[in-house]
């Protein structure tokens, strides 16, 4: 019996129509939020700023990691002195330590450290220096916190990398900024070599070195060389930890206060065993350009 014409018609686009609708269930859910294509640099270089000379401390994240507040974000930092504030539009400007101006953004969950009560952000007087701790939040650089130094000339610490000669800049691995620092070295820079007087051609890769930056005259004042390869050091205090498969012993240094991690590998079995937790030592150890490698132990007091 032939199907009527209408009929058919009406049972094909009922197929029709529910094919369309199970295409689109099975489709997966869309994101939320899309992903970025490609990551977006934190600070990028403007036409003042050479793409392979970050200004010195303009090591912020790569990669646009969200708002300041989710757990786990990278955060970059940026330190100089505060050349504008607009708190208008919730903004600082930062002259970083021998580079360029620097835009942040900032709002009511930028915390102000040290805190004082009554103190705001607003408020800083322009040419303090600060150290800003930064993120990506929704495309622009944002300050997490803004730490201020009371001295008018800031300190870094860091081990040389280069120095560059032709354009005057000591290039440096400082701890606080994973991408490196740079400052301006003029003929006004004073170079000490512990404690000897000493020339920029002196600043040699792998050398331990203390900065210290003038805001004023946006370069470096003073740069001290406290350790370089060959150089002993003799380290005293308490031992926290001994790691065998990392060949490292980590000690409290009473004379700095710092914690040291000094590398072991050459170290015979007799001396190992003095290394033991809570016990205190007398370490002399050599400077090798990376780390420093224990040469001799001696106790201080009787194992606890």
């Amino acid at each position: 019996m032939p199907i009527p014409r209408n009929i058919s018609a009406l049972a094909f686009a009922a197929v029709l129509t529910g094919g369309c609708a199970f295409a689109q269930q099975s489709q997966p859910p869309a994101p939320a939020t899309a992903p970025a294509a490609a990551p977006a640099p934190a600070v990028a270089p403007t036409a003042d700023v050479p793409a392979d000379d970050k200004s010195p401390q303009q090591a912020v994240a790569d990669d646009d990691i969200g708002s300041p507040g989710k757990p786990g974000a990278k955060i970059g930092l940026v330190r100089g002195v505060v050349k504008r504030m607009d708190p208008i539009h919730d903004q600082l400007v930062i002259h970083a330590f021998g580079g360029r101006d620097i835009r942040i953004a900032f709002d009511p969950r930028t915390k102000l450290l040290p805190e004082k009560k009554g103190a705001q952000l607003s408020a800083l007087p322009l040419g303090t220096v600060v150290a800003v701790d930064t993120v990506i939040d929704n495309g622009k650089l944002f300050a997490r916190s803004v730490r201020t130094s009371p001295a008018n000339a800031a300190e870094l610490n860091g081990q040389v990398v280069r120095y560059d000669a032709t354009r005057l800049r000591l290039y440096l691995r400082d701890p606080l900024s994973p991408e490196g620092t740079s400052v301006p070295v003029t003929s006004a820079t004073t170079i000490v070599n512990q404690g000897r007087p000493a020339s920029p051609q002196d600043l040699a890769p792998g050398m331990l070195v203390r900065v210290w930056f003038s805001p004023a005259y946006n370069a470096a004042s003073k740069v001290e060389i406290f350790a370089q390869r060959g150089n002993s050091f003799t380290f005293a205090g308490r031992v926290i930890s001994v790691d065998l498969r990392s060949h490292v012993v980590s000690l409290s240094n009473d004379t700095d206060q710092s914690v040291r991690e000094l590398a072991i590998d050459s170290l015979n079995d007799s001396t190992l065993h003095l290394l033991k937790e809570g016990a205190n030592v007398s370490i002399q150890a050599e400077f090798d350009g990376e780390r420093y490698n224990v040469r001799s132990v001696a106790l201080l007091s009787p194992q606890p």
